[in-house]
């Protein structure tokens, strides 16, 4: 996570973190034990994003395995 852009705007304050595709399974580990139904929503949402976007990545390499040996 080496890029965070924080927003202080009034109304408007947010943190955008980038997170590099090799970070996201070290974060699903992490936050596993957190997966629970009495979560915050925004912990829910976030384990959501990282989950499809882990499996967005590993659909990726897979194709450009298969690109790569055609």
């Amino acid at each position: 996570m080496d890029r965070i852009y924080t927003n202080h705007r009034h109304g408007e304050r947010r943190i955008h973190i980038e997170i590099d595709e090799n970070e996201i399974e070290d974060l699903l580990d992490d936050l596993a034990g957190v997966d629970t139904p009495e979560a915050f929503q925004s912990t829910k949402d976030l384990l959501r994003i990282l989950r499809e976007s882990s499996s967005a990545f590993a659909n990726d390499r897979s194709r450009d395995a298969q690109e790569a040996t055609s």
